[in-house]
């Protein structure tokens, strides 16, 4: 996958003429580097964000280094659970990849593919497994090439700004489910945040000392398994003082959270899915945010938001 395009290739891959790249680029719509010999490179990122926003599909993907689309032209989302379901059975990543960059084709969000076709598709996984019917390996052995493949879809997303504010996030001890943070991630990526990801299986103390030590507008806790009612809300109460101290707000959800125990966990923000968390952050535009947020009182903080290549150019 190329990290850099020539004007040429970009023209190639999406089926537009290479002056109208050029033109994009001059106009400062497609942001552009210079080689050494002057001549245009379009990061990948920037060059797929830019088509979609001019509603210009990729036709010949491949040039790019990405999977080659598949001969539907549209894809419903039953259609994509039943084919990332048995992609991710087969392990067979190039599958998993082709289903994501269509849905990205046709408009999805980050959150709109997590909710509606991920989620739904890993729950299938479980249920194999519970029943049976799916060796233990297999389900793991999913969740891991998945992992790899939405670290791959990270990096086709633009960097943000360092002066855009900043989200970390993970999951905590006992819970080892990865894909649910890094689609959280990628939620708050595609809607320009900086956002680090800790990972899976991390001790309530450690994260305490992020927050403290990143002073993240955000801190996300993914939940996704409950190994002890008391020991989440503990962990909770510590993060959430952490997070006050540092005037941050404490984002949780997932979906080993029961409605009878969301009710007792700390938090500033609870989101039951990444559509939830799209919302929250649509109300709290990015750029006002990392202001807002750490100028707002106590109060406001811990209300709770429960539910709401090289060819010249």
């Amino acid at each position: 996958m190329a990290a850099f395009l020539s004007p040429k290739q970009l023209a190639l891959a999406s089926g537009i003429s290479e002056s109208t790249v050029k033109r994009w680029c001059d106009r400062g719509l497609l942001p552009t580097v210079r080689t050494p010999g002057g001549h245009r490179r379009i990061a990948l990122g920037e060059a797929l964000r830019v088509l979609r926003d001019q509603n210009t599909p990729l036709v010949r993907p491949e040039l790019l280094g990405l999977p080659a689309f598949s001969a539907k032209t549209a894809r419903t989302v039953q259609q994509s659970v039943d084919e990332l379901t048995d992609a991710l059975q087969e392990a067979d990543a190039d599958r998993c990849r082709i289903i994501l960059l269509e849905l990205r084709r046709l408009g999805f969000s980050v959150a709109e593919i997590g909710d509606a076709v991920v989620a739904p598709a890993f729950e299938r996984i479980g249920q194999a497994w519970e029943c049976g019917k799916l060796e233990i390996y297999r389900e793991r052995a999913a969740c891991g090439l998945f992992s790899e493949v939405l670290a791959e879809l990270d990096r086709l997303l633009p960097d943000s700004p360092s002066d855009q504010p900043l989200a970390v996030g993970g999951s905590l001890s006992h819970d080892h489910y990865r894909v649910a943070s890094q689609l959280v991630r990628l939620v708050f990526r595609e809607k320009g945040w900086r956002a680090l990801h800790l990972g899976a299986h991390l001790p309530p103390d450690t994260m305490v000392r992020a927050i403290h030590d990143l002073k993240p507008t955000v801190f996300w806790l993914s939940v996704s398994f409950v190994a002890s009612a008391d020991t989440l809300i503990a962990a909770c109460r510590a993060l959430f003082q952490a997070a006050k101290q540092e005037n941050a707000l404490l984002v949780v959800g997932g979906r080993g959270i029961e409605e009878s125990l969301r009710q007792r966990l700390a938090y500033s923000a609870y989101c039951q899915d990444l559509i939830h968390l799209n919302m929250l952050l649509d109300t709290l535009p990015a750029p006002q945010l990392g202001q807002g947020a750490r100028g707002s009182s106590d109060a406001d903080r811990t209300q709770r938001a429960a539910d709401p290549a090289a060819d010249a150019d």
